[in-house]
């Protein structure tokens, strides 16, 4: 098979930027969003390269970024078009009020929010949210899986990204649970985790990419 994945790590830099602001969540030990979402976005990106190295498939992965610097909503998912993308997956880590949910959640913008092709970014999004369940499940079976969901998300406009891209925002846990800091930053085994949970999403992606263009 051969493909472009746009892979976005949310966030960044220090000021907000076109809707993107700098930073949202951040961990109970301070690890800040912006800084996990890129690490798990160059994860994602290494894994990708080699499964599709090792599969005999031809993948162009483009990162929105690769360093600590915001681009706006509109600007990120212009990458998608710029690079004629076939699927676009946006990285970030929630948060809540009382500091103590969890789970996974993939995101899909609405069919009446102009979504013209709200069944194959579903579709992508299912396989994006079980890969990423059953990842976080081999170490820590007490995650949810949140399922996927409609959201108006400016980041995930067709007009933005271009026609014909699948396009999805996961939420990869609640980062600014103890547990969660512990299972993917202070752990023993917190690296393992993170790489299998980039594997798993790289993965999903490839397999995306294959059932689209055999």
């Amino acid at each position: 098979a051969k493909g472009t994945v746009v892979i976005d790590p949310g966030h960044g830099g220090s000021l907000e930027t076109g809707g993107s602001s700098a930073n949202n969540a951040t961990s109970p030990s301070g690890v800040l969003e912006k800084n996990l979402t890129l690490r798990f976005g160059l994860l994602v990106r290494d894994a990708l390269v080699a499964a599709a190295t090792a599969g005999g498939h031809t993948i162009k992965v483009v990162m929105t970024r690769d360093s600590d610097k915001n681009l706006g909503l509109s600007a990120r998912a212009n990458v998608a078009k710029a690079n004629k993308a076939d699927l676009f997956l946006s990285i970030h880590f929630n948060a809540s009020d009382a500091h103590n949910a969890r789970g996974v959640e993939t995101l899909v913008r609405p069919k009446a929010a102009g979504n013209t092709n709200h069944a194959d970014d579903t579709a992508f999004a299912k396989r994006i949210q079980a890969a990423v369940v059953k990842a976080i499940r081999t170490h820590d079976p007490t995650t949810k899986d949140r399922k996927v969901k409609d959201q108006v998300l400016g980041v995930l406009k067709d007009t933005a990204l271009g026609s014909g891209v699948r396009a999805c925002l996961v939420e990869i846990e609640f980062m600014d649970t103890k547990a969660v800091d512990e299972l993917l930053n202070l752990g023993a085994n917190a690296s393992q985790v993170r790489s299998d949970i980039a594997t798993a999403i790289a993965k999903a992606c490839l397999e995306q990419i294959i059932a689209i263009k055999p």
